[in-house]
């Protein structure tokens, strides 16, 4: 044969063998879609079963999720600005509108591509909700905030009846609560550096000013001790909040721009959180300060929700992969099953009495609520390890191994038959030279 219609033959086979991995990705990029209410796993075998439930109002963008005693299902759409109950017994959804929405002046006016006249009504849209966090009290009552009203809000399911409490500091796009042990209510202020807290009592709400505005304060928990861990998109840090001392001890993360998000606390006192942009799960030893790392299996991945199941391991939503998956703290192994909805970019999770786990897919294409049953989840296991590398232990002054732009394999080997083809093209044209 012709040796530059080898060559020739040599540069098509690459063509083909980039565009078939950029289409589909390697084992660490791929994505699997799954039939309807059924999952797929990372590994071999067949994932767990999941479960999803079309919420009645279209593009209501469902985001913060809890379940009370007796696993009823509540959640915010975020843009419906409703609160909504999911009886998970009967399936049936109940949409309650909140009390902003239903002082909104009525109208009538339809866009239209043709006259385009706009309304004669106007309102103030940062008056109109945007509920976000939520969470269900050891009374199942709910609480939940308003991320564009400004507002705490509790709602009583007996009497369905709603109160609000106005956050002093304007504008503060509250992102996070909790409640400490004696009943009162914790929150942190996206646009302020401040967090507050609503007396169970009094009802008084009280600002303590952490950080800057320049600071982007995102998730929070509480320990056994009522002190306050917060996490810090713009800083970079894990912070304790002293409820004592009245004092702000920050820790920062060794992975550059990271953007901690949704934090946990395990029986040990340790404290988990996502690192959304750093693509990895990670566990702060309080005592110490040394932060524990793990890569997520895919490098594009976006962790954003976790919880602890009831074995112990760590489960998390990957925003960007649109995967479910859990992470065994003793084996230090992944396993990862995909959504059935496709891009249906799952935000948050909660956890019922029998351990099925539940999330919101916000994407306002899907939403959805979904519910994937525990027991179905493989006993087998499936898991990818972590690079022998992948878990790292870096120090709060520290810096760790940067590894959130790992190239894809498929990249590497791309290269090498490039340069393949380009050795013997030159080899072949000095021969026939000779």
């Amino acid at each position: 044969m012709n040796p530059f219609k080898k060559i020739f033959l040599f540069v098509i086979f690459l063509l083909f063998y980039l565009l078939a991995n950029i289409s589909t990705g390697d084992e660490e990029g791929g994505h699997m879609h799954g039939s309807e209410g059924e999952g797929i796993s990372t590994g071999s075998g067949k994932g767990p079963t999941i479960h999803e439930y079309t919420i009645p109002t279209p593009y209501s963008q469902p985001v913060g999720i809890a379940v009370d005693s007796k696993d009823n299902v509540w959640f915010t759409a975020q843009s419906s600005h409703r609160l909504v109950k999911f009886d998970s017994s009967k399936s049936t959804f109940k949409e309650y509108d909140l009390p902003s929405v239903k002082e909104l002046p009525k109208t009538d006016w339809k866009y239209s591509p043709n006259e385009k006249v706009p309304p004669k009504e106007a309102f103030d849209v940062r008056a109109i909700g945007g509920p976000g966090a939520i969470i269900v009290d050891r009374n199942d009552k709910i609480w939940f905030l308003e991320l564009l009203g400004n507002k705490i809000d509790f709602f009583d399911p007996d009497t369905e009846k709603f109160t609000e409490y106005k956050i002093p500091t304007q504008n503060s796009q509250p992102h996070d609560l909790s409640i400490d042990s004696k009943g009162n209510l914790w929150f942190i202020e996206w646009n302020s550096g401040n967090l507050g807290k609503l007396d169970i009592n009094s009802k008084k709400i009280t600002e303590y000013t952490l950080k800057d505005v320049t600071s982007r304060l995102s998730n929070l928990v509480i320990d056994t001790d009522d002190n306050i861990w917060v996490s810090d998109h713009a800083n970079n840090e894990i912070g304790k909040f002293d409820i004592k001392e009245k004092k702000y001890k920050p820790f920062p993360i060794g992975t550059r721009n990271s953007k901690p998000g949704k934090l946990l606390i395990d029986s040990s006192k340790n404290i988990w959180f996502a690192e959304t942009s750093g693509r990895k799960i990670a566990m702060l030893l309080p005592a110490t300060g040394i932060i524990s790392e793990a890569p997520l299996p895919g490098y594009n991945s976006a962790p954003y929700g976790i919880i602890f199941d009831k074995k112990g391991r760590l489960w998390y939503i990957d925003n960007m992969r649109n995967k479910i998956g859990f992470f065994d703290i003793e084996t230090a192994l992944f396993n990862e099953f995909d959504i059935p909805t496709v891009n249906s970019q799952p935000m948050n999770m909660a956890i019922d009495s029998k351990g099925d786990i539940w999330f919101t897919e916000a994407e306002r294409g899907a939403n959805k609520i979904a519910r994937l049953v525990m027991s179905t989840v493989p006993e087998i296991a499936t898991a990818k390890p972590v690079e022998s590398e992948g878990i790292q232990e870096v120090s709060a002054e520290g810096q760790g191994a940067e590894d959130v732009n790992r190239i894809p394999f498929w990249i590497y080997s791309s290269v090498i038959l490039l340069g393949v083809v380009i050795i013997m093209a030159i080899f072949l044209l000095k021969r026939k030279r000779v």
